[in-house]
């Protein structure tokens, strides 16, 4: 029978808890509030089918936690881990599943909405390099002290990370869906989001003794993302060659278009991204991280050391823009926001003053999980506006301006010459053959010219068409 609010349940020191408001239900558990507690809550299993697996794999946990304590921001507890605290039982002894401590869910967003500007400036998220160069540093700090344990999170991307809005402290949730390390034995996790999976992976899924190449290649990519306004670093244009339209395909092949020096010329880097304003030495550790060879990325603790130091202010590493002060950049080099600023708003007058087909995209991106299961998440592929083709057929306004002034006249013209002809045609008694034909082409003419006055010179002075 299911839990719902109202039940008793029971820690392992056999005290009687009791299940408050159900906060959400997933597909391996619902997390309860418990009345008793109001710092934790618990996290109950559907059924008992695995039952003394999960229990096995929390016992690993509880064993080895990760150095992640709580942080106090202006008085405020917060919690940066959601890490089981202790095994939940049913009167019979039978496990149930786990409290963690309550996290304040309301106070966070997750880091996917920081990578769309114009969605993070809506909800008031940061958008700015030095917030994004923090959030960046805190995931790596987080992800090093898991690694330290040798706990790996597996299925890393920006929408199952969360951060509080005021602090910018990482909040992890769902922590027994990593790969956990037990006392001789690996809790393995099943689930991998394909637009973040390194290309070794993309095919046959990661296996156990790789989650931590897999957790290595998914942080380089969100650390991309978050310091190069959202753009995936496999997002790109082709040049002149036949590309895979979709991330994972681009991953599995080793299209990294932002590397230094003489890159593969098959794909060309977008025109937005700002990759060209980073220090080489930031620079030299995206190439390593998405090098063909697996062995040459950087270590979570690798990249904590380096983000650790550019986010700290008193390092002088990154510097507020002179032409702009919402934008920030790296010392001594061009500010990336400043010219993708100006690249965009170019495009937009481009487009405006050639109004036409739309330019494609050089990227199609999956929204729909594949058929094995994995889930893939959107990825941002800007590209500057195609001029746009001038449409033809259409009558100009100098044609207008033509014909407004000599169908008045052509009307003059007939009105002063046929008339009188047609007066006389009328008067003749006795007329030839050719008098006739000639007089009946001025009807014609009179009629011809009272049409184009009255009915399209009008319509062609007030048309709108171009």
């Amino acid at each position: 029978m299911a839990a719902q609010a109202g039940d008793t349940i029971y820690d392992e020191q056999r005290a009687p808890l009791t299940l408050g408001r159900l906060l959400k239900s997933g597909g391996a558990g619902s997390v309860f509030l418990i009345k008793e507690r109001p710092h934790e809550v618990a996290k109950l299993y559907h059924s008992d089918k695995g039952g003394q697996v999960y229990e096995r794999k929390v016992r690993a946990m509880l064993e080895l936690r990760p150095d992640l304590p709580d942080v106090e921001d202006k008085g405020v507890r917060q919690v940066q881990i959601a890490w089981p605290t202790g095994l939940l039982r049913d009167k019979a002894r039978g496990f149930l599943g786990f409290t963690m401590p309550a996290l304040d869910v309301a106070a966070t967003s997750d880091l996917e909405h920081v990578l769309q500007e114009r969605q993070a400036r809506e909800e008031g998220l940061p958008t700015a390099l030095g917030p994004k160069m923090t959030l960046a540093a805190n995931l790596a700090v987080m992800l090093a002290a898991l690694h330290e344990r040798q706990h790996y999170v597996v299925d890393l991307k920006p929408l199952n990370v969360r951060f509080y809005r005021k602090s910018l402290f990482i909040a992890m949730l769902d922590c027994d869906g990593f790969s956990i390390q037990g006392k001789g034995e690996r809790f393995l996790s099943e689930q991998v989001t394909t637009d973040y999976l390194a290309a070794e992976f993309q095919q046959r899924g990661v296996a156990a003794g790789e989650e931590e190449a897999q957790d290595r290649f998914a942080l380089a990519v969100m650390v991309f993302q978050l310091l190069n306004s959202g753009l995936h670093p496999y997002s790109g244009r082709p040049n002149g060659a036949t590309l895979p339209s979709d991330l994972p395909g681009r991953i599995a092949a080793h299209l990294y278009p932002y590397a230094q020096g003489r890159g593969d010329t098959r794909i060309l880097p977008s025109p937005v991204s700002g990759h060209a304003a980073f220090p080489a030495e930031l620079r030299d550790m995206f190439d390593r991280a998405f090098a063909n060879q697996a062995r040459r990325r950087p270590a979570v603790a690798e990249w904590s050391s380096l983000l650790l130091r550019y986010a700290r202010r008193n390092n002088g590493l990154l510097v507020k823009c002179a032409k702009d002060g919402a934008h920030q950049h790296f010392s001594g080099m061009p500010c990336a926001a400043c010219a993708r600023k100006t690249l965009l708003a170019n495009s937009v007058r481009a487009s405006k003053a050639r109004p036409g087909k739309k330019a494609k995209s050089g990227l199609r991106h999956q929204q729909r999980p594949r058929a094995t299961g994995a889930t893939v998440t959107a990825a941002q592929n800007a590209v500057a506006a195609a001029p746009a083709a001038q449409p033809v057929g259409r009558i100009g306004f100098r044609t207008r301006i033509v014909v407004a002034i000599a169908g008045p006249l052509l009307f003059g013209w007939v009105m002063s010459w046929g008339m009188p002809a047609y007066r006389s045609y009328k008067a003749v008694a006795s007329r030839s053959w050719s008098v006739d034909m000639m007089l009946g082409m001025h009807g014609g003419l009179l009629l011809l010219a009272s049409l184009v006055f009255i009915v399209f010179v009008p319509m062609l002075i007030l048309s709108k068409r171009p």
